[in-house]
């Protein structure tokens, strides 16, 4: 399946999430879509429309044509708009899809349509599991779904600390609710809109480091956005390094007065302390704990997204902290 789209900032954003399920993104103007091959159009947000406009102009070909609103910064009710605006015309037929993770999909249109029944085969050739319902309902579940998962990552936080002051593990008590699959264990939520409470988290624990260990050289592992929301008058006077959670040359080497390293290994280099605000990338994962303690100054860890198993890291680090984890730590 081809689609149009109105730019190469939309192929670049999502070229790689819809080319898992088979659909090519292809930058046109009404003058490419002649004769083009495409299916239809993707449209992302409200400035896209006029991909249709153009069409229409050129009155090109038999409809309908595919009109896939996919994306969160889409208007609300727009879909179900432009589906109003063209249903007696024949010329499109618009389907709002959302993808979830683990090969979930969403789909809002005509549940008898021509190309709801073609998407919904496509999907189920990429093994995505689709349900279609209405494309209002679609929305509405796009805008509360970050609510409920800041809502529960809130729920894991405030467990943590209870589990802190009972001596018992955070890590034993989640896995033993998700055994309840109306909860599951995917409870560390890394997409998230909200950094506030994970940020204040890392400020209090580092905060503590700073008072019971002589820490010189800081590593912050993550995604730049969460850097950017924390405060930093208490990391002046130390030696502060970046590393986004991917191995790739950085245009902008300093954000927030921060160097941004390239790589890991240089980032770590002779640090005191590494925080971990998020798992970017899949580095942090497949690390060998034995490399990266043989690259530190200190071993001292605090990590948000409970990266290593607890055993391993109590062995190889001085002192390992992760929410609701309070073992060999700063007394």
């Amino acid at each position: 399946m081809k689609l149009w789209v109105i730019s190469e900032e939309v192929v670049a954003r999502f070229g790689n999430e819809l080319g898992a399920c088979g659909i090519e993104l292809v930058v046109g103007s009404a003058d490419d879509i002649q004769g083009g091959g495409a299916n239809g159009f993707l449209l992302t947000k409200e400035s896209d429309g006029k991909l249709l406009q153009e069409k229409r102009m050129q009155q090109l070909g038999t409809g309908p044509w595919l009109v896939l609103v996919y994306g969160s910064d889409t208007p609300y009710d727009w879909a179900n708009t432009l589906h109003t605006q063209y249903e007696h015309t024949g010329e499109h037929e618009i389907i709002r899809m959302a993808l979830f993770t683990h090969e979930r999909a969403l789909l809002g249109g005509e549940p008898d349509g021509r190309w709801m029944r073609f998407l919904c085969k496509q999907l189920a050739r990429y093994s995505l599991v689709t349900m279609v319902c209405g494309m209002r309902e679609v929305d509405e579940a796009l805008r509360q779904l970050p609510r409920y998962l800041a809502w529960k990552e809130r729920f894991y936080i405030e467990l943590g600390a209870r589990c802190d002051e009972k001596g018992i593990s955070l890590l034993q008590v989640s896995r033993a609710l998700g055994m309840d699959k109306r909860i599951g264990h995917g409870w560390l939520y890394p997409s998230r809109q909200d950094s506030s409470l994970i940020v204040q988290w890392l400020e209090k624990e580092c905060r503590l480091a700073l008072q019971k260990a002589d820490i010189q050289r800081i590593v912050l592992w993550g995604e730049d956005s969460l850097w950017q929301h924390m405060p930093s008058d208490w990391l002046a006077e130390k030696d502060v390094a970046v590393y986004t959670g991917e191995d790739k040359p950085n245009p902008n080497k300093r954000m927030t007065g921060w160097p941004l390293y390239d790589s890991w290994q240089d980032a770590v280099k002779d640090a005191d302390l590494l925080v971990i605000g998020n798992a970017a990338g899949t580095t942090i994962a497949e690390l060998a704990l034995s490399e990266l303690v043989n690259r530190m100054r200190q071993t001292y860890v605090i990590d948000a997204a409970a990266c290593f198993p607890m055993q391993e890291a109590q062995s190889y680090f001085q002192a390992y902290r992760a929410i609701g984890e309070n073992t060999n730590v700063w007394e």
